[in-house]
């Protein structure tokens, strides 16, 4: 049986209600019934903590990882630079082995409510990712784009402005089952 990580912070772990849900893991588990999908996303993590805590989240075998770090690297409180960001998702992608990554990009947030998450922060990312994302070939979920391309982006949130609600998390699995099931056909 093939076996997908999911590897990212709140975002990925389907956070609500101040917990990890399997709101993410359960959706694309019945979309891919003979996949196992596993979660081992870390709210509140960076690229950083991702890296400290590859050996431990991201055990092979497996055929997919879902890398889904961003988010929180672009808080203007608890971030790192775009350039640290940058050698990060690179050092990660190396580690995981690109020809199984799927790259997801950082999440939109309401900065004026989540005031941590300032906008030119997200978008300076969100590019960083895109670049990785071109640079190494990966399939590439540019999960701030895709939500603010919603007429109304902030009802896609909770009330937090930083994780998604049910809406939010449907974009985000409708979108991460399309790149899933494009790269298992290759």
């Amino acid at each position: 049986m093939k076996k997908i990580i999911l590897f990212g912070d709140s975002i990925l772990a389907g956070f609500k209600d101040g917990m990890p849900t399997d709101i993410i893991t359960d959706s694309l588990a019945q979309r891919f019934p003979n996949i196992e999908i596993l979660n081992h996303s870390v709210p509140g993590a960076t690229t950083q903590e991702g890296l400290d805590f590859l050996d431990l989240r991201v055990t092979p075998p497996y055929d997919l990882v879902v890398l889904g770090l961003g988010t929180n690297d672009a808080s203007v409180n608890l971030g790192i630079s775009a350039g640290r960001y940058a050698k990060n998702l690179e050092e990660l992608v190396e580690l995981i082995g690109k020809q199984k990554v799927i790259l997801m990009g950082p999440s939109y947030t309401n900065w004026k409510v989540a005031t941590d998450q300032a906008w030119p922060r997200t978008l300076q990312f969100e590019l960083v990712a895109k670049e990785c994302s071109r640079k190494n070939e990966l399939p590439f979920l540019d999960l701030a784009y895709v939500l603010n391309k919603h007429p109304y982006p902030n009802e896609l949130l909770q009330k937090d402005g930083i994780h998604l609600n049910e809406a939010g998390n449907k974009i985000l699995i409708d979108k991460l089952a399309e790149l899933i099931k494009l790269k298992l056909e290759k």
